[in-house]
């Protein structure tokens, strides 16, 4: 065989070997997927094709992994909920925390543990047991810094003989916590009106190009299940406005994965059930367009890039509190250039697909439940291809078909 017969016959291995390699990949993205779930209240894992159970005859919920997938934190316990983490590697546990909020999160650049406590912010070092540090007294809610360096909080209001004290919005270096004097005030939102009335936040969530920040101004428990202030504040504080009105839903609002794309749904009334609609904005501009077409609701979506979402989509109705009677979602590929929309899961009154989520590898998951039972679907990013991935997932928290599937399941997303 001459050279020419030997490098030719060389290529055609190598293509061969390669593009089999990516068919494999592409048909099986599965197997480089991780995920914590909650199945028959026991926290299990499950890594390819490999399902783990980590608990046994425990109340587990809110699954969450650190940055590096070595500790997942949880709560235990239906009533009084306690903080746990539980290392991935040996498989020990150690008890963080008792009496703690939903709102636990771990930092984006290395294994630290920040969490709220009765409207105080703690922070926790996985590795050393039952030992925490108070960070910030009076806040209402708290997210880390994108570079980890730090927190983004929001005070707690008061109500005085006089009023309700301003809702200021603070930034608390890692190396000043614990001492109030020495944190930030970054901005203080608007007297309470007949037009703005609040007395805490949502979390806080920052554009792709690290430019705007977005966050729900809350008004008192009662008002805030109907109605909250979409918010926009930049990182220096110099520009505040005021977007939209939403429920108290953290999932609802987020920004594309480029540029200063914001993605939210509107509109009044805690029922998901009526008058949501898919709404996405370019800021500093605020001309928001509506994606949500007249006789149907959003109730979920997630980004797949900055100019694709993937959209659970319900028609609807007045509200019904017979759960037989609610119309259960489909998903919807909504292309904003041009405003393009295709439903990738046909409509059934059997099941729903709820809460997409975009992951790495080029995948979609979503969750197909009838409100009874439940299991993870994954598929290519146009819904192609659909795998049962996860049996038998625990049913997640459900506020008036507001769905938190969060509590029950959580993704490991990094790639390296």
């Amino acid at each position: 065989m001459n050279a020419l017969k030997k490098t030719s016959l060389l290529l055609v291995i190598l293509l061969f070997f390669f593009s089999g390699t990516a068919i494999t990949r592409a048909s099986k993205p599965e197997s480089l997927l991780k995920a914590a779930f909650v199945r028959n209240g026991d926290l299990w894992i499950k890594t390819g094709d490999v399902e783990k159970q980590l608990t046994k005859g425990e109340y587990i919920r809110n699954p969450k992994w650190s940055y590096d997938s070595n500790w997942i934190a949880y709560t235990k316990g239906e009533n009084e909920q306690e903080l746990w983490v539980w290392n991935v590697q040996t498989g020990e546990t150690h008890f963080v925390s008792s009496d703690i909020l939903k709102n636990f999160q771990w930092a984006p650049t290395r294994n630290s543990l920040a969490f709220e406590k009765a409207q105080q912010l703690y922070g926790a070092d996985p590795e050393t047991p039952g030992k925490s540090e108070l960070i910030a007294p009076d806040i209402s809610n708290f997210s880390w810094l994108p570079d980890g360096s730090g927190f983004l909080a929001s005070s707690a209001a008061k109500l005085l003989p006089e009023g309700w004290t301003q809702v200021r919005i603070i930034k608390i270096p890692l190396s000043e916590q614990g001492d109030p004097s020495r944190f930030e005030t970054l901005y203080v939102l608007p007297k309470q009106s007949d037009e703005f009335f609040a007395v805490g936040t949502s979390i806080f969530k920052w554009s792709a190009n690290g430019h705007w920040i977005a966050f729900l101004a809350t008004p008192t428990a009662s008002l805030s299940a109907d109605s909250n202030t979409l918010c926009i504040l930049s990182a220096n504080g110099s520009v505040f406005m005021t977007l939209d009105q939403l429920v108290n839903n953290d999932q609802w609002f987020d920004w594309a994965e480029k540029g200063d794309t914001l993605a939210y749904i509107g509109g009044v009334g805690r029922e998901a059930t009526r008058n949501k609609q898919l709404k996405v904005t370019n800021i500093p501009q605020v001309a928001p367009v509506i994606y949500t077409p007249a006789g149907y609701v959003d109730q979920s979506f997630t980004w797949i890039h900055s100019r694709k979402l993937i959209a659970s989509r319900a028609k609807e109705a007045a509200w019904s509190g017979e759960a037989p009677k609610r119309h259960l979602p489909f998903l919807v590929e909504v292309k904003l250039k041009k405003q393009r929309q295709e439903t990738i899961t046909p409509p059934s009154e059997i099941y729903g697909d709820f809460n997409p989520i975009s992951l790495p590898f080029k995948c979609l998951a979503w969750i197909r439940s009838d409100r009874s039972t439940a299991k993870v679907m994954l598929a290519d990013h146009n819904g192609n291809n659909a795998v049962v991935w996860i049996e038998n997932l625990d049913i997640g928290a459900n506020y008036y078909e507001q769905w938190d599937w969060r509590s029950v399941l959580s993704f490991y997303k990094k790639t390296s």
